[in-house]
């Protein structure tokens, strides 16, 4: 007489099939993963005014030995609540009062670092050089984390991936794009960042490494930019993708960003700059000599009037060349955004978050707010 197994045993080996089981988001205290906290304070905060607007900067948070605590991304979700994340030991710090106060957090003792940050639904997400996904709700309980590493075909396929950008739709559809062990890698959720899965990239070159930026329309069409300048593009959630253009050799391209489904930009080392009118079919190189020489333009954006914001990585300041960030009108000139006498930009921005009429710069040392 044959017995049927208990429900129990059943569940167990439900649970043990790869990919049966659905992942979810765990608490840090419940991985084997460093923590080290440090309170940081800033209550008398530095201003200056901005000779571009004659607007007041408000400096929310600096780094007086930069060392290793640079910061890459910021994301607030208010005037008062916000983070920044970077590296290396994947820092984080977090504020609840606009600044003046700051929650440290280090998840890594070794040199990994923080890409990018986003937000949802008021959810703060971070990833970077790590194989988790972390998130929070509420700066003021624990971060936790999403394993990545599960959703490879094997116990050790996805164990050192590295994310740099994160986006979400307005619907919830989210993209995460980088790479793994020198091949690009892309997930995704649909829904709202709760899980992820990974994204079969049936399209992409053969001979593709890294994938450096993402864009999402409102109707969930996205479009994928490579380091070596290949843009793609899906309109089926990443099942399917086609090459809309082809990169240069030499090329080093790490932001894009469009105003319409016809107009956008994308951008990276040595002050490369282009400009599409029809979709991605074709596409301008811009003159960006006012930005110095060699400048990378790490970040695009675009703000609710139409003007694209984009921050340079320059090294050196000067008198001819003393403006961190910049701004492009309708008619493609290029302006200064930010520019202060007295006031010394690291120029290693690579920070950039539009909220409101506000705009949070991030440089190596600093964390601006700025007025639009």
């Amino acid at each position: 007489m044959k017995t049927r197994p208990s429900l129990g045993i059943l569940v167990a080996l439900l649970f043990s099939l790869p990919g049966i089981a659905q992942q979810t988001y765990q608490p840090m205290s419940a991985l084997n993963v460093e923590i080290d906290t440090i309170p940081v304070s800033f209550p008398e905060q530095e201003q200056f005014k901005n000779e571009v607007t004659g607007n007041t900067v408000k400096v929310l948070h600096a780094v007086e030995n930069t060392g290793f605590q640079f910061y890459n991304s910021v994301s607030f979700r208010n005037d008062k609540e916000g983070i920044i994340a970077g590296g290396t030991r994947l820092r984080l710090r977090s504020t609840q009062d606009g600044g003046k106060h700051w929650k440290g957090f280090s998840f890594s003792g070794f040199a990994n670092a923080f890409y990018s940050t986003a937000i949802y639904e008021n959810q703060f997400y971070v990833v970077g050089a790590s194989r988790y996904i972390f998130r929070n709700d509420d700066l003021n309980t624990e971060w936790e984390a999403f394993d990545v590493n599960t959703l490879g075909e094997s116990k050790y396929a996805l164990r050192h991936p590295k994310f740099y950008k994160i986006k979400f739709s307005l619907s919830g559809f989210g993209i995460i794009v980088g790479d793994n062990n020198g091949k690009p890698l892309v997930l995704k959720t649909t829904d709202k960042g709760v899980h992820w899965k990974k994204v079969k990239l049936n399209g992409l070159q053969t001979d593709e490494v890294s994938l450096s930026d993402v864009f999402i329309f409102p109707d969930d069409t996205i479009r994928l930019l490579s380091f070596t300048g290949n843009v793609y593009e899906s309109s089926n959630e990443g099942k399917d993708w086609s090459l809309l253009r082809r990169g240069k050799e030499g090329e080093s391209l790490n932001s894009i960003a469009f105003a319409t489904k016809k107009e956008g930009y994308i951008s990276g080392l040595q002050g490369l700059l282009l400009k599409t009118t029809d979709g991605g079919k074709t596409w301008e190189q811009i003159d960006t000599t006012v930005l110095g020489s060699g400048a990378n333009i790490s970040n695009l954006e675009y703000t609710k009037d139409h003007r694209l914001l984009l921050t340079t990585a320059e090294s050196f300041q000067d008198e001819k060349n003393n403006a961190p960030i910049f701004s492009i009108d309708k008619e493609g000139k290029i302006s200064p955004f930010l520019s202060a006498k007295g006031q010394t930009f690291v120029f290693d921005t690579y920070g950039l978050f539009l909220l409101n009429d506000n705009v949070f710069l991030l440089d190596r040392d600093k964390l601006y707010k700025i007025k639009v």
